[in-house]
């Protein structure tokens, strides 16, 4: 998905209450009026696009940069990584046994898209139970990288999805960015040599 960086304050508020905004002196409309501290915003009014048009079956992700208010400064700025996935786990068919996504599948598509990253085999990866404003509070963890917090994963709070009109539940993440692009480059190593062979001579008749 790609979404504005510009949100509806309303929209901003329901999401991240607890994030301070950065207001635009020049919106070019209401509803574009602050600037987002997360992208959870855009992919969710996505999300409710696609929902309202049947497509009950969806999995969104987007890159992008979020803004943090830093006193007299600019804003702070983050790359961030967001997804959002709901409905069935397989496409609709006569083997498919209509079971939907729940927090696991989400799980698992974050640990393959950090594998690509410096942590291998996840060794420096840890899922660690936490709370955030937008997610439910017993399906919430924070996402710990080599000891540093970068991010969040969890269902959508019971609220949220209330207020916002969501007949069915929404798994979201959002991680920074530079926690999945330090990649491991390949690596060189010396050769193998191998003993000399002499081949025996072929004579023709």
């Amino acid at each position: 998905a790609i979404t504005y960086s510009f949100v509806e304050p309303k929209a901003q508020q329901l999401v991240c209450p607890q994030d301070e905004t950065v207001a635009l002196a020049n919106p070019i409309s209401a509803d574009l009026a602050v600037m987002r501290t997360s992208l959870w915003p855009g992919l969710l009014n996505v999300m409710e696009r696609n929902l309202n048009r049947q497509h009950t079956r969806v999995r969104l992700f987007e890159t992008g940069l979020r803004f943090l208010p830093d006193g007299d400064n600019l804003p702070k700025q983050d790359a961030m990584l967001a997804a959002a996935i709901t409905g069935r786990r397989e496409p609709e068919s006569w083997s498919e046994n209509g079971e939907t996504v729940d927090f696991y599948d989400l799980k698992g598509d974050l640990e393959s898209v950090l594998a690509l990253s410096k942590l291998g085999n996840n060794t420096g990866l840890r899922f660690e139970k936490a709370e955030h404003p937008a997610l439910h509070p017993g399906q919430t963890a924070a996402v710990i990288v080599n000891e540093e917090a970068v991010g969040y994963i969890g269902a959508i709070h019971p609220q949220l999805q209330k207020k916002l009109g969501f007949s069915q539940t929404i798994y979201l993440f959002e991680v920074k960015l530079s926690a999945i692009t330090q990649a491991e480059l390949p690596k060189f190593t010396e050769s193998v040599s191998y003993t000399h062979l002499t081949l025996p001579t072929i004579y023709s008749v």
